[in-house]
């Protein structure tokens, strides 16, 4: 405490002499550079605690952020195999055996969309609706009888939604 009062003061002693040095008439003088002094520091002060605030609020965000979408890289990784099981489970067997293989495949197929479901990943509606470039991906167009144009008529790939951003959009036949 005593080191510290003792730097203060050599600190004003050494403003006095430059002070001094720079010719101040007047005490009035001195207070009145002291005073624009105080206020530079203060308004210094204020800047770096708005800087501070918005450094803490946009940390907060990203901190938010990261939590919502962390388990997005799982659920990237786990919507192809879900195609796999999509694609093993509609192929047609005569074989007792086989067809209990398949069920179970069945089952872990229900129980992954359900795992997958429950963390915010939910598949794309696209099967009859209209085009939406956002959200579907035309690889192909046909000309249907009785349908508008721009509406989607077969899906060649189902496409993912992780709470609101796209994993994969979902691959689609369009009408003309």
């Amino acid at each position: 405490m005593a080191k510290e009062k003792k730097k203060k003061e050599e600190e004003i002693v050494k403003e006095t002499v430059v002070v001094e040095e720079e010719n101040v008439e007047t005490i009035e003088d001195l207070l009145a550079a002291k005073e624009l002094k105080v206020k530079e520091l203060e308004n210094e002060l204020l800047k770096q605690r708005a800087d501070l605030e918005n450094t803490r609020k946009r940390l907060e965000k990203e901190r938010i952020t990261e939590r919502k979408y962390a388990a997005l890289t799982v659920a990237k990784g786990l919507i192809t195999p879900l195609d796999h099981f999509d694609l093993a489970l509609k192929t047609d067997v005569e074989d007792e055996t086989i067809k209990n293989f398949l069920q179970g495949f069945r089952m872990i197929k229900e129980q992954l969309s359900k795992a997958l479901e429950d963390e915010g990943v939910s598949e794309i509606d696209a099967l009859d609706e209209e085009y939406n470039p956002n959200f579907h991906q035309a690889i192909m167009t046909e000309k249907v009888e009785g349908k508008e144009a721009n509406i989607v008529i077969d899906v060649l790939q189902k496409g993912y939604m992780f709470k609101d951003r796209l994993i994969r959009p979902a691959i689609v036949k369009i009408s003309e």
